[in-house]
């Protein structure tokens, strides 16, 4: 599975978002490669459905620990930083995804919600 995690503020379209998400899961996929036996993990998760889990955390701030806390645990992520050119400010983080994990990891997002 792939996690991506998007705070519900800054308020962003559904356009925005799903480009935030598209730049996000590329980002930590590319990352994944360059990691040891991380071309496996995505090879056998693109053979098996490529399930990816959108999840909602209430804020910037809590995107922000969110990636700090995957650091912590050496989890593949990429936490996307937008430019600013359409709906929020330059430098805000909007999204963050992981790389492809493993099931020993699917705890780590138990306490977030689906994205609504």
């Amino acid at each position: 599975k792939q996690y991506v995690i998007v705070p519900k503020k800054p308020k962003m379209s559904k356009v925005k978002i799903a480009s935030q998400v598209a730049h996000a899961t590329f980002m930590a996929l590319y990352v994944q490669k360059t990691k040891p036996h991380g071309s496996q993990l995505i090879t056998d998760w693109k053979n098996n459905g490529m399930c990816v889990i959108v999840l909602q955390c209430k804020n910037v701030t809590q995107l922000m620990g969110i990636a700090k806390y995957l650091e912590q645990w050496k989890v593949v992520n990429h936490l996307y930083i937008d430019e600013g050119i359409t709906e929020v400010p330059a430098f805000t983080p909007t999204c963050l995804a992981t790389g492809v994990l493993t099931p020993e990891h699917y705890w780590m997002f138990s306490q977030l919600e689906l994205y609504k």
